[in-house]
Order: structure tokens, then sequence, then C-alpha cells
């Protein structure tokens, strides 16, 4: 190869000075080390060398793959693309002679080692890409990136974006980014398997793009963005278990905020106020709930507002107030119990349609780049603005609905937003007193509630109210001296009645999906007296050994809302229920709903998705009809009292639950 750098053309120019862009993209470099002693024999006329048997691999070792560039002067090279070349090693000096290099792509190769002198010369790069290089051992993990010295980035001085996405780091390895200044403006760190970042430490430079998807508790630490509060304009951090918003208080510059996939429940209105610049806000699949303050309507510049697959039970007057702040909104896959509010939702976003009073905009940012072009690398802008271009119309989607006419009952509402993933199927809320979901535009808007009163009814009514009050209890009473004598023949009917009725509510043409996204893995139905055992040994087991999302009524029901509504959307957003069978649970009347309603679910569905623990032997003469059907029909496993034999059993019970649990693919910035 160095002799081709050094042909000369017709004016007697060699290659090497001339030359400003070399790409060797999908090369197979032969990169074999060059070892010594470690080589032992000598092999057919080419005189390549073998290694003797068990000896290791040496990735420290000086590569002979760029042997064509040492020794020559590239005077104009700016940018060398080296990506899927097979490399494995960064020797040292390999680049010392490209002094005006701007850009170097070094990703999809396999890189595990990087010499201390490997930039050595790289004054001018503004632009490094080590994206996914990586290598597995022999139990299939990835090994973490070797570098020889936390300086080996001293000379990139004028270093403004670097690219480390999907190749695995160690926390040692964050050192080597303590020489970035002023001049540093994007950052990729997406699935590399950091942990955690230490206070402050993007102090110092001015990074206005950072991606650090897929790295789990890596903002754990409250203050680990610190110092980038007036420069950070993109942030990617879904799939990072994050729970706390709070500390993005005071990013006046940001734009676009990905947390999708973590576990964030409340977004405080004083922290929104301070997001003065954010345009896009994506919350898909955290755990949102229904809120009752303003919160996001003081972001004066908020276009886009996705909140699919959340928590979300109910629509309150706040949120509609809230969605009127942005251009574009998502709701989808949400369990929302229908009221007036569900339907002013929808026709805001009729109207807005029907009346042109929005202009389907793209996103772009407000801030000029007046810095390196390689800094304003990102997708963020792309991917949202492909998102809305993919969006379909409420109007045309639901043009042979009668309830989806255009007629609104207010003649002052304005709509102001698009919905983002208009599917009538997704926009569907649970009608409570009926036991079905309808679509949003078939429940009737607050306005037309009020509007349809009559009030010559409504003193009728009274009047029969008052007449019932005299006449009821004459025969009502000798019914209840009946009903007290027999009280125990008639207990279990009465709750199997109530069970049944109350079943009546739930959609029985409702079949879950296997591609389903659920909130939890597993909803635990226990009754108070079981509370202890549940919390000191079911939970510990179940979320910090098996990782497992567990839903327990006294911590995830939705406050406002009745016991029943959240039995319902609980079990109907948790992919598992889990029966914790005691004779006092067998003493409560709700967990007996819950018992038959986990019946109904099983059926209903089609689903194995039914787990039967008991904590004692209940003999059959104890057994509701309900509980001995289930134990002829699943397999269950009873607690058992020796320490050797609980072993085995949180074993088996977490292997159930874990196998339950799909795997998910990840997105990056990058």
């Amino acid at each position: 190869m160095y002799e081709v750098f050094t042909v000369r053309d017709t004016e007697g120019r060699a290659l090497a000075d001339t030359v400003e862009y070399i790409t060797m993209y999908g090369n197979q470099f032969d990169d074999h080390q060059s070892t010594g002693d470690r080589y032992d024999s000598f092999i057919n006329a080419t005189q390549a060398r073998a290694l003797a048997s068990g000896v290791g691999y040496d990735t420290r070792a000086t590569a002979s793959w760029p042997g064509g560039f040492m020794g020559v002067q590239f005077k104009n090279l700016k940018q060398l693309d080296l990506r899927a070349c097979a490399i494995t090693t960064l020797s040292g000096s390999i680049f010392q002679g490209m002094a005006n290099l701007e850009a170097l792509y070094l990703s999809d190769n396999s890189i595990l080692y990087i010499n201390a002198k490997a930039f050595e010369g790289l004054s001018h790069l503004s632009h490094l890409d080590l994206s996914r290089n990586y290598e597995y051992d022999e139990f299939g993990i990835t090994k973490p990136l070797i570098v020889e010295s936390v300086d080996v980035m001293k000379d990139l001085k004028n270093l403004v974006s670097l690219d480390f996405s999907y190749t695995r780091l160690s926390q040692s390895n964050l050192m080597m980014f303590q020489n970035f200044g002023k001049k540093f403006e994007r950052l990729s760190l997406c699935e590399t398997g950091l942990s955690k970042l230490r206070d402050t430490f993007f102090s110092g430079t001015s990074l206005r793009y950072l991606d650090i998807s897929g790295n789990s508790g890596i903002l754990n630490h409250f203050n680990a963005l610190a110092g980038i509060e007036d420069t950070l304009e993109v942030l990617y951090a879904d799939r990072i278990a994050l729970s706390n918003f709070d500390m993005f208080e005071r990013f006046k510059r940001l734009e676009i905020l990905k947390l999708s996939k973590n576990e964030i429940g409340m977004i405080k209105p004083e922290v929104a106020k301070t997001l003065k610049r954010l345009q896009v806000l994506d919350l898909d699949r955290n755990r949102v709930s229904t809120w009752f303050d303003p919160t996001f309507k003081s972001m004066k510049r908020l276009k886009y507002l996705s909140l699919k697959y959340n928590n979300i039970n109910m629509i309150s007057e706040e949120m509609l107030e809230d969605f009127q702040a942005a251009q574009y909104v998502g709701l989808s896959g949400n369990f929302v119990i229908c009221n007036c509010n569900t339907r002013e939702f929808f026709e805001h976003a009729l109207v807005a349609e029907i009346n042109v009073k929005v202009n389907e905009t793209a996103l772009e940012s407000a801030f000029e780049n007046k810095g390196n072009p390689f800094s304003s690398f990102h997708t963020g802008f792309t991917e949202y603005n492909k998102a809305i271009s993919k969006r379909k119309n409420v109007s045309v989607s639901c043009a042979q609905d009668e309830y989806c006419d255009g007629k609104i009952y207010d003649n002052v509402t304005l709509g102001s937003y698009l919905l983002l993933d208009y599917d009538p199927i997704q926009y569907q809320c649970m009608q409570v007193l009926e036991g079905k979901h309808v679509s949003y535009s078939k429940v009737l808007s607050c306005n037309q509630t009020k509007r349809d009163i009559d009030y010559g009814d409504l003193i009728e009514e009274s009047r029969n109210k008052v007449l019932a009050v005299i006449v009821i209890p004459g025969v009502l009473f000798p019914m209840l001296i009946f009903a007290y004598i027999f009280r125990r023949n008639f207990k279990y009917f009465f709750i199997t009645l109530r069970n049944s009725a109350l079943l009546s509510m739930i959609n029985k043409d409702a079949v879950i999906d296997d591609s389903r996204i659920f909130n939890y893995d597993v909803f635990v139905s226990y009754c108070n007296d079981d509370r202890g055992w549940i919390l000191d040994h079911l939970l510990p087991h179940l979320e910090t050994d098996c990782r497992v999302s567990v839903c327990l009524h006294e911590r995830d029901f939705q406050v406002g809302l009745s016991i029943l509504e959240n039995i319902v959307s609980c079990m109907d957003r948790s992919r598992t229920i889990m029966l914790i069978i005691s004779r006092q649970f067998l003493l409560s009347q709700w967990c007996q709903f819950e018992m038959h309603l986990a019946q109904h679910r099983l059926l209903e569905t089609r689903r194995e998705d039914l787990i039967l623990v008991l904590l004692e032997d209940i003999p059959r003469r104890l057994r509701p009809n309900t509980l001995h059907y289930l134990m002829l029909t699943k397999t269950y496993i009873v607690y058992p009292q020796t320490e050797n034999e609980q072993k085995d059993f949180w074993k088996r019970l977490g292997r159930s639950v874990a196998a339950r649990r799909p795997d998910h693919e990840n997105d990056s910035l990058a």
C-alpha cells in the first residue's frame, strides 16, 4: 500500500500529497500481530507463521495492517474511512503522518486495544467514530475495550464529535474523556455497558448532543449532567431505568428529550416550566399516570408530546389544557376509563384538522450551527419528523363513523393539536357501567351532557324516590329478617353473584396478542394478613433477583379510581397474574373477586398466564369452587417450610415468571 501512495501524476505530484478523502471500507485487513517468540514455526513457502498450540492472542502487540501508512506524509488528507476492515488493534503513531485529518471512521471493526500513542499527531481531528467495535468471549459476552493510557486522547485538542455507541466500555475507560474542553459538542455512548457517570462528568465541555441510551442506571446520580445546562440541545436517554425527571431542571437550551422505556411516574410543573425551548418530549412506555395540575402548558415551544403506553387511566381537564400547548400529541396504548374529557380530547384533534387551526410544520432546531459541521450530526429531528409524516388524520380514519362527523357542541371549542398515532382500535376507552370498550368519538362530550339534562324528569325522579323511602321499608324489613336467619347460606351465593356481575364489565371481545407490551410482568393478588411474607420474601426474590416488575395494589393502584377500576386496569396491563392463596385469602371478598377475575381472564384470553401459589395446605372443605377448579386444571406450587426446599421453590417460581418475558430490540441516536 506504501507504493500506491507514492505514485506520481503527470505533474510529478505524489498521491499522498494531493489526496483528501480515502475510503477502504469493507477490506479485511490481515491483522495478525508481530509478537516475535510467540510464533514458533514457519509453514509453507510464504513464510507465514503459525501460533504454537495453547498460545493466546495478544491484543497489545503492534498490528501489521497500518504498515502502508507508516512513513508517508498525507499533506491534504481530511477524511479516512477504515470501517469494517477487521481491525483489532490500534498501535502507536499509526496516523502520525496525517496532521490535517479532520474525520476518522473506525466503526464496525473488532478493536479491543488502543495504544497510548494511537492518535498522536491528530491535532486537527474533529470527528472520531469508534462505534460498533466488539468481540465475544467463549461465553458469548462482549469483551471491554482496553486503553493503554487515560491520556490516549490528549492530542485531540480540537475534537468536536466522538461516537462510541455499541462499543463495550468499562468505568475506567471514562478517564480518557478528561481532556475534552469547550470545543467538544457531540458524544454517543449508547449501549456501552456503562452503569454510571460521576458528578459533573461533562463540566468544562460545551456538549450539545448526547446519547446515553441503553445504559441502565447511568443517570442515577442527580448531578451526572451538571455543567451542561446551558449548552445541551438533544438528549437521548431511553432504556436507562430513569425514575426521576427533576434532574432536567433549568436545561434552558434543550430541544429534544427522548426518555422512552424508563420508570418516570410524574413530572413536576416547576421543573417543566424551566424547559423553555423544549420541542420534543418522548415519554413512551413509562409509568406516567393521570395528572391534575397543569404541567406542560408552561412549555411555550413544545410541539411534540408522546405518552404512549403509560399508566394513564383517565383524561382530566388539566391534561386537556396541557395538550393544547403542543402541536402533536400521542396517547395510544393507555387503559383509559371513559369520561366526557375523553370526547373533548378527541374533538380538539378533529377540529384542528377540519378548521386547519394547526399547520403541519417540520421540527427544526432554533440554534444555528456556528461551529464544526460534525457537531450537528444527529438523527433527532429526522426521527421525529418521520413520525409526524406517517401520522393519520382523525377525519379520514373515522369518515364512516356517525359519531365522528365534526359536530361540536361547544361553539368556542378550538382545536390546537393533531394526533400522532390515531387508530380507531387504539383510541378506545372503557365504559365502566356498560362493561365494554368504545371509541373516543362515541363518548358524550362534557357540554353535551349538561345540555341534555331534562329538569322536568329530574323533579319526577325525585318524587319517586320520596315514595320509595316510605313504601319500601314495609316490604324490605321482613326480607331482612329472613336473610339474617339464613345468612350463612346466602353469603357465598351473594359473593358469587357479585363477582359475576363485576366480571360482566370486562370486555369479552379482547384477546391479548402475544406481541403486546405490558406495564408489569406480574400482578400479585394477596390478602393483608399475608402482607409481611409478600414484602419480606416475594418482592426481594422477584424484583431484585429475577428483575421482574411487580404490580401490588397498595403501591401501584391509581389514586382516585375505584377499587374495581384499579383491579381491572392493573390485571389488563400485567403479563401474568399470581394468586397468593392462604386461608385468610379465602375470607376476603375482594380476594375472591380477584380469583374469579383471574379465572375469567384465563378463559377469555386463552393464555396460560396464571400462577397459583399456596402458602399453606387448603383442605377440600375450605376451597371455594373457583379455587378447586383452578387447582384441578392448573399446576400450582406450595411454599415449603424447610429452608432447603425453599431454595428450589424460589428457583421454580422465578423461572416461571421470567419465561413469560420477551426480549426487545434497541434503537440508537447514532
